[in-house]
């Protein structure tokens, strides 16, 4: 097998990108928060939460990863 072309490794790294905004905002979405996935190259970032929901969304974030780790035994 040859070696991947930094295209495809580019484009790899931008869907997998995706793939993890879109799962942070349905996590949030699910909770009841109000989360968007932002549009274009938005300075501010790609996820918009309103001000009141920003710290039980980092919360639940931070929940969720560690949980996994700890299936994954990391």
């Amino acid at each position: 097998m040859t070696e991947k072309s930094a295209a495809r490794k580019a484009a790899e790294s931008t869907f997998k990108h995706e793939d993890i905004v879109d799962n942070a905002v349905k996590l949030g979405k699910d909770q009841g928060l109000e989360v968007e996935a932002t549009t274009g190259n938005d300075p501010r970032g790609d996820i918009r939460v309103d001000r009141e929901d920003s710290e039980n969304f980092l919360d639940l974030l931070e929940n969720t990863i560690d949980k996994n780790q700890k299936k994954r035994g990391e």
